[in-house]
């Protein structure tokens, strides 16, 4: 069975606990992993780009994500 296919046979929490699994497994083993090109990109975008929006605090980062998700979520 391909991966897309398996899936797509679960429903959304259980496609939850698969991504959280991944990717507590993925950062785990970060030196098996190499940054796709297009991370440097961003971050040299970024660089010669600053921002005066001020930074959030890691706290303040994880309620702003909840809320786009949530918010996404009850508008499908």
């Amino acid at each position: 069975m391909e991966i897309e296919t398996f899936i797509d046979t679960l429903n959304p929490e259980q496609q939850q606990a698969a991504f959280d699994l991944l990717w507590q497994r993925l950062a785990a083993e970060t030196r098996a992993l190499n940054s796709p090109v297009w991370h440097g990109d961003v971050l040299a975008y970024r660089s010669a780009n600053p921002t005066n929006v001020p930074n959030m605090s890691v706290a303040e980062a994880k309620i702003a994500v909840k809320r786009m998700v949530d918010e996404r979520r009850s508008s499908q």
